[in-house]
């Protein structure tokens, strides 16, 4: 166990450290810190990437069409059964009148065609929006064919090609998320690795020395240990630094970037900080017998 007094010399040890190797310590941050920053930018290409897949999953819903005649009782009670469907989070009615509107503003230009109609041909509609967790093409195509059956409905439409090609964007998008990733982080930590080995590596013959005198690997190791945290804290710092200042650039010129929240910039820092440490306690292996 560790006394007071040697508690206290680690400490100093581990930030005098930095003093005493300024232009190592240097490079080590700077190589870090890059290394780290393509970390996290695709970690954010893969949050945007992932809000925009999410915003197009928002679009995905249905529209049932309704036979003519039903009455406002009618309207009402199949619009309470449809809320009661698992998956379903809002049910809007669609009379004849607003959809000719909705035609006519899609149609732009185009629109006053409409005009030379004798009268609307367009059905009465339910507008049905589904909940996160049901914009799949399978729950979407099981809310499909559940209201298909009702016999106030003539016509249930959704875009299965556009739900059915989303869904495999999706599934694609995260098999390359996880496989990219995983590429980048062994990458990131076998450089972060061998850069905190330069630091250990200039103080070589001060470990010997140590050893000779007698001293504990937990004793020699702790400095460098604390030492390389700081390191990957720097790093991290240096790192979201620069994605930040990136970011403040783009953003006026490319609208709906998504940044990293306090909690995962604190999560990503806090990471950097244990890779410091990792990539020490590797490099240690080479001078102490653990």
């Amino acid at each position: 166990m560790l006394r007071r007094a040697q508690l206290g010399y680690l400490a100093r040890e581990a930030v005098s450290g930095f003093h005493r190797r300024k232009l190592t310590t240097g490079v080590t941050v700077l190589i870090m810190g890059s290394a780290l920053l393509v970390l996290a930018l695709f970690t954010m290409v893969t949050i945007n990437l992932g809000a925009l897949l999410d915003n197009a999953r928002r679009g995905i819903d249905l529209r049932a069409f309704l036979l003519e005649g039903l009455d406002t009782e009618g309207q009402a009670e199949l619009q309470a059964r449809l809320l009661a469907i698992p998956g379903v989070q809002t049910v809007v009615y669609i009379s004849r009148q607003q959809a000719l509107q909705e035609l006519r503003q899609e149609l732009g230009d185009d629109g006053d065609l409409l005009a030379t109609l004798e009268q609307n041909p367009l059905p009465a509609s339910f507008h049905v929006t589904l909940a996160a967790a049901a914009r799949t093409a399978e729950r979407v195509r099981q809310i499909r064919d559940e209201i298909a059956g009702w016999p106030e409905f003539t016509d249930i439409v959704f875009s299965q090609g556009w739900v059915e090609v989303l869904e495999r964007w999706t599934s694609l998008f995260r098999l390359a998320s996880l496989l990219v990733g995983l590429v980048v982080f062994v990458a990131a930590v076998f450089v972060i690795s061998n850069t905190v080995k330069l630091t250990v590596a200039s103080s070589e013959r001060v470990i010997e020395i140590m050893k000779l005198v007698g001293a504990t690997n937990t004793f020699i190791r702790t400095p460098f240990l604390c030492e390389g945290m700081l390191e990957g804290l720097l790093g991290g710092v240096v790192a979201m630094a620069v994605l930040g200042g990136t970011y403040a650039l783009l953003r006026p010129q490319i609208g709906g970037l998504v940044f990293f929240s306090s909690v995962q910039i604190f999560g990503f820092i806090c990471f950097c900080v244990v890779l410091g440490l990792l990539g020490s306690w590797a490099a240690m292996r080479k001078y102490l017998q653990l």
